[in-house]
C-alpha cells in the first residue's frame, strides 16, 4: 500500500491517504525508504518474468513501439542541480482500425492498445538501449511491426539498434506543429490558417513530395531573410524523415500514425509524479519512483506482488 500511494502522489498525500484510509501512520522518511526498497524489489521480479511475457504475447494486435523524454529537475551529490532528460519507452500491441482517408484522420476511431509494457529512466542513449533490449526479452518481442516517435533522432538511432529496420512514422501532431510555427513566421492570422490547413492535408495525403511542392514554390517568391530560413528548416525537418511520412498508407491500413501513448506517458507516467511543483530529485530515487509508476501504468502491479507475497 506505501509502495502504491507513493507511485501515485506526493509524500505528502501518501502519508494522509495512509492514514486516513487504512490507518497507517508513517513518516515521509519511511515511506521513501519502504518505496526505495519496494521499487527494487519489483524490478527485479518483473525482470523475465513469464507472466509478463504470456499477458504481452496473447494480447492482440500489431506490435508497436513507441520512445520519448522528459525533463526532471534533479539534485546532484554536490548540491548543484540541473534538468536532466527521463528516456520513456513503450510497447504496445493493437488492432488495426478501419481504412480511413487522410480527410478522416482526425475523426476515424482507432482501436486501443490491448497491452502496453511501459518504463522509464534517467539515463543516456547507450543505457536507455539497453533497457529497450531487456524490456524487449522480458516480453519475448523480436521485431516491432511500427516504431513510431516525434522525429527526435536518439529515437530513432534507438529503434534502429535494437529492432533492425522497421517501419518508422514521424508522429502526425509534432509535424503539424513545425508547419503551424512556420505559418506563424509567413502569413497574418486569416490567411495562415488557411494555408496550415492546405498545407496539413498536403502532408497527410502526399508525404514529402507535396510538402517539397508547397515549399519549394513559397522559396521562389520574395521573401525576408528570416522567413526564407524558417522554410527552408521547415523543409529541412521533412526531409530528414522522409521515410517516416507514409500517412495516407498507414490510414488506409487502419495503423496508428500519432505517438500519443508516448506523449500521454510522459504527462501521467512520469510528469504527474516527478514535475510536481518545487520537486527535486535525486536520480537513483527519481529512477525508483519512476518504477513505481510504470508498474500500475503498465498493468503490471498484481503480477509483480503475486509471487512475492
Amino acid at each position: 500500500m506505501v509502495s502504491r500511494c507513493v507511485g501515485l502522489g506526493s509524500y505528502r498525500i501518501a502519508k494522509d491517504n495512509l492514514a486516513e484510509l487504512c490507518q497507517i501512520y508513517l513518516s515521509p522518511t519511511t515511506l521513501g525508504k519502504i518505496a526505495d526498497r519496494t521499487a527494487g524489489e519489483i524490478a527485479v521480479r518483473l525482470k523475465n518474468n513469464p507472466d509478463v511475457c504470456r499477458n504481452f504475447q496473447e494480447a492482440k494486435g500489431e506490435i508497436e513501439f513507441y520512445a520519448d523524454g522528459t525533463f526532471v529537475h534533479i539534485r546532484h551529490a554536490d548540491g548543484t542541480t540541473a534538468w536532466r532528460e527521463f528516456k520513456l519507452g513503450a510497447f504496445a500491441k493493437r488492432l488495426r482500425g478501419l481504412p480511413a482517408l487522410s480527410s478522416e484522420w482526425a475523426t476515424r476511431i482507432l482501436p486501443n492498445p490491448t497491452v502496453v509494457a511501459a518504463f522509464a529512466s534517467i539515463v543516456d542513449k547507450e543505457g536507455f538501449q539497453e533497457l529497450c533490449q531487456q524490456m524487449r526479452r522480458t516480453l519475448g518481442v523480436g521485431g516491432v511491426t511500427s516504431a513510431l516517435g516525434d522525429g527526435a533522432k536518439w529515437v530513432w538511432n534507438v529503434t534502429r539498434a535494437v529492432f533492425g529496420k522497421t517501419e518508422e512514422c514521424l508522429d502526425i501532431y509534432h509535424g503539424v506543429q513545425n508547419i503551424s510555427d512556420c505559418g506563424k513566421v509567413l502569413f497574418a492570422e486569416a490567411e495562415r490558417k488557411e494555408w496550415f490547413e492546405r498545407m496539413r492535408m498536403v502532408l497527410l495525403s502526399e508525404g514529402l513530395s507535396g510538402v517539397e511542392k508547397e515549399l519549394s514554390s513559397l522559396l521562389s517568391g520574395d521573401l525576408k531573410e528570416s522567413e526564407r530560413a524558417k522554410i527552408t528548416l521547415l523543409l529541412e525537418y521533412f526531409r530528414n524523415n522522409a521515410e517516416r511520412l507514409n500517412y495516407a498508407e498507414r490510414l488506409s491500413l487502419g495503423r496508428a500514425i500519432g505517438s500519443g501513448l508516448i506523449e500521454g506517458a510522459c504527462k501521467n507516467l512520469v510528469g504527474k509524479r516527478l514535475k510536481q511543483t518545487g520537486a527535486c530529485w535525486r536520480v537513483a530515487r527519481a529512477n525508483r519512483i519512476a518504477t513505481l509508476c510504470a508498474t500500475p501504468y503498465s498493468k503490471q502491479w498484481k503480477i509483480a506482488w503475486k509471487k512475492a507475497y
